[in-house]
């Protein structure tokens, strides 16, 4: 295969629109290296995450390394077409597995190098368990035809496995904030920066105005907030991470997907973005916490404000607003929404049951509510209250024989936090109303 190697000088606007581009149509890429900077090159589209290469007097550094040793050999391969160094180092922005797998296709077997890493580094392996693994299908589509599977614009499907015989565990690990070292007349500094994970680094290059940012940054929404996978850190952390970048005042900005950004200006807009996109998620969130509402109100009802919409690098085509916002309230509250209903709910396959009947039934959900509250059917009046009150949210009555259903329900409870918790619903609804 051919890879051909070129060297980009784009302003920041049309960097950002270039990379945009890209989304449209990923898979026509094969693969291909840029010379972003003196030195520093990057090899993109080999698969679903980046390499850098800095080159330095004597010897050459990588940063992350691919997620298969196939891809990483075709990256390789396109490296030496400009650059014939051996490597003095590797460096690890983080563990997700495809940021690492391929090291050794570019030391080769013999040679070991330094692996530097966080402190907290931890090798984070392919998703493993039937369910796991039936939702990472299912996310990129690798039950679908080709006419039928849409294209994910982060990550790729991978053309191979990674066979696992290429990876380079972290034997260099740095424990502060900052970490500077000189290798082969290179200035290198590795800054601890929390962010999609937990033992997250970005790169800085002080002499080159290069950031090579790793996971921290893309030109979409973040993803890793899906409920597929790792959790990020808090939403904060993450961005006084993006805050400390910006501080850096790159001139080019590498992330550890799709294409790098050019441009001082441009790189301190992007990150600004992204850091005010995280912060306004958490803030509106936690406000919604705090009126009451749970994370299907609150994933429906939350947008970004014009500014942030707008922006190109927060596009929602990896991860989406709501994924992040449903995130968040688990983080900080938990898998309970709050409603009383949530402690003690019918079994999904009753409440089918019961849902067919009152479809086939012909009665209206203000009949049904009675009828269950005559028959002492606590669980159903309780779930039918609530979507009355859904439907006609300021009308008492609702209000009145959802508290009735709850007392009802709170009677037959063994657990007392349960039990408290419905009977002071009750009482607060008959006090307050709906």
């Amino acid at each position: 295969m051919t890879v051909p190697l070129r060297r980009a000088r784009l302003p920041g606007l049309a960097a950002m629109l270039a990379a945009l581009t890209l989304l449209a149509a990923p898979d026509a890429r094969t693969g291909d290296v840029i010379e972003v900077a003196d030195g520093v090159y990057l090899a993109t589209g080999f698969g679903p995450s980046n390499s850098t290469l800095i080159a330095g007097e004597d010897a050459a550094i990588l940063v992350d390394a691919h997620h298969s040793g196939a891809a990483a050999e075709r990256a390789a391969s396109a490296y030496r077409q400009s650059v014939e160094l051996p490597f003095a180092a590797v460096i690890y922005t983080h563990g997700d597995r495809s940021h690492v797998a391929g090291a050794a296709a570019f030391t080769g077997s013999y040679f070991a190098p330094n692996v530097y890493a966080r402190s907290n580094f931890r090798l984070r392996r392919s998703v493993t368990g039937v369910e796991a693994r039936k939702r990472r299908q299912r996310q990129k589509g690798l039950l679908l035809g080709q006419e039928q599977r849409a294209v994910a614009v982060i990550d790729p499907l991978p053309a191979e496995e990674d066979t696992g015989d290429r990876y380079l565990p972290p034997d260099s690990l740095f424990y502060g904030d900052r970490y500077r070292l000189r290798i082969s007349g290179v200035m290198v500094e590795l800054v601890a920066a929390p962010g999609e994970t937990r033992d997250q680094l970005y790169v800085w290059l002080p002499e080159r105005k290069v950031l090579i940012a790793g996971g921290n940054f893309y030109q979409a929404f973040p993803g890793d907030l899906d409920g597929i996978g790792d959790r990020a850190v808090d939403l904060e952390q993450w961005a006084r991470s993006l805050d400390r970048m910006r501080a850096e005042k790159a001139e080019v900005l590498i992330a550890g997907h799709l294409e790098p950004l050019f441009g001082a200006a441009a790189i301190d807009r992007a990150l600004a973005d992204y850091a005010a996109a995280l912060r306004f998620v958490l803030d509106e969130t936690l406000r919604g916490i705090d009126a009451g509402l749970g994370p299907g109100e609150l994933a429906a009802a939350i947008r970004l404000p014009p500014n942030l919409a707008s922006s190109p690098v927060l596009s929602q085509s990896h991860g989406t607003l709501g994924w992040a916002v449903r995130s968040v309230y688990a983080r900080h509250i938990g898998w309970f929404d709050g409603k009383p209903g949530s402690l003690v709910p019918l079994a999904p396959r009753t409440l089918a049951w019961r849902l067919h009947e009152l479809a086939s039934g012909g009665v209206s959900l203000d009949e049904s509510l009675d009828n269950a509250l005559l028959l002492r059917d606590y669980r159903w009046a309780a779930y039918l209250a609530d979507q009355l009150m859904l439907i006609e949210p300021q009308e008492m009555r609702h209000a009145e024989r959802k508290a009735r259903a709850l007392e009802g329900m709170a009677r037959d409870l063994e657990n007392p936090q349960a039990r408290n918790y419905l009977l002071s619903a009750a009482k607060e609804l008959r006090l307050n109303g709906p």
